[in-house]
């Protein structure tokens, strides 16, 4: 019996392996499985409960790439990949200083949406009106990869850079020949000065820009292809651009350079005292020292390359022999990801043992970019 139903199986998964290489496009060629994916503007006020809040300063949600899982047909299953949604929703408060905080939403996309939280933990309303239950609606779009405007696509690989999917890369270098055969090696290549461009704001300019080479290696045609925020960048970059230089080789076309501003600091939002949470129960005295915590420490990545803090209050317990238990995380702010990341920080401590151990303590785990540094803290 055992061995009818091995064949049974066998011969299901040789009948599925046909369909599959009949019916799929081979893996290398996603064609028309990817779909650029672009969101709505950030909304000039939000709804909340019993108002509204103005927005002063917010960075659009950049556009992303999502390829269309399609599993292998199998006999007997009628299987229909699940439509990609046309809502996308993140809901969060408003503090007295115009800070976000609460935020929460966007999970049910098919995307990470990790950066686009960073994105909105960012923006800027009205100070002196904190609101509650305020919402936004991303409102993804899609088009065929193949029918994204180059602009769309420069957008992303210059808002991206290296994590930008490689067909975007694929599609643009369909234009000249840059890209293809023998690169060209540069000699020199001359940056911007972006001083006067970083921390300006926190929906940073940015710029994507096209050139040739010729077979000297001096650059020619320098061209911005598409650039948001201040213009000056792009000039910058152009002009920094012409002055590079390349080795001696054959003439190229369509070669590309990308810029990007650093955002503004977005400080952590204020947070409450640890007495807040005290219980008569508890019996910590605990120091950041005792607690020798793993060094470095994780930053949530998102909230780091968007230079957004935030905090958490973490509650825990120290085992006579060390060990650390029953983490809770008490609160977090602007979103939960400072949260889990607090949690996993404290969970990978190796306190110094006690004799009686510890019993509730509380400890502020706070995340922020210290001025004129790019490093987290």
């Amino acid at each position: 019996m055992r061995g009818v139903l091995f064949a049974a199986l066998a011969a299901l998964s040789s009948l599925a392996g046909v369909a599959h290489a009949a019916t799929l496009p081979p893996p290398e060629d996603p064609g028309a499985t990817t779909r650029v994916v672009s969101f709505a503007p950030p909304p000039a006020t939000v709804t909340c409960v019993g108002g509204t809040a103005r927005l002063v300063e917010g960075a659009p949600l950049p556009p992303k790439t999502w390829r269309v899982w399609s599993p292998p047909p199998v006999p007997l299953l009628d299987y229909a990949p699940p439509k990609p949604p046309t809502s996308q929703v993140f809901t969060f408060s408003v503090n007295a200083e115009g800070r976000v905080t609460d935020l929460k939403g966007g999970a049910a996309s098919y995307w990470g949406t990790e950066d686009q939280t960073a994105i909105i933990a960012s923006w800027r309303f009205a100070p002196g009106a904190p609101r509650s239950g305020c919402s936004v609606d991303a409102a993804p779009t899609y088009v065929p990869l193949a029918e994204a405007s180059p602009a769309k696509l420069f957008e992303i690989a210059a808002v991206e850079g290296r994590n930008a999917a490689p067909v975007v890369y694929q599609a643009l270098n369909a234009t000249g020949d840059c890209y293809k055969g023998v690169r060209r090696r540069p000699a020199t290549w001359v940056y911007p000065d972006l001083r006067p461009f970083d921390d300006k704001s926190v929906d940073p300019a940015w710029a994507a820009l096209t050139f040739d080479i010729d077979e000297k290696g001096a650059v020619r045609n320098v061209k911005t292809a598409v650039q948001h925020g201040d213009p000056a960048l792009a000039k910058a970059t152009a002009e920094a651009t012409a002055k590079s230089r390349f080795l001696p080789g054959p003439a190229r076309t369509g070669c590309r350079t990308f810029v990007k501003a650093r955002p503004a600091i977005s400080a952590p939002p204020a947070r409450p005292e640890n007495g807040a949470f005290d219980r008569p129960e508890d019996a910590c005295d605990i120091t950041r020292e005792q607690m020798n915590l793993p060094s470095p420490m994780s930053y949530p990545p998102a909230f780091s390359s968007r230079r957004v803090g935030g905090w958490a209050i973490v509650r825990f317990d120290v085992a006579p022999w060390g060990q650390i238990g029953a983490v809770e995380v008490l609160a977090s702010q602007p979103t939960p990801a400072f949260g889990n990341a607090a949690h996993m920080l404290v969970n990978s401590a190796r306190p110094k043992p006690r004799p009686t151990g510890y019993h509730g303590c509380i400890v502020p785990i706070i995340y922020q970019i210290p001025p004129d540094s790019d490093e987290p803290s």
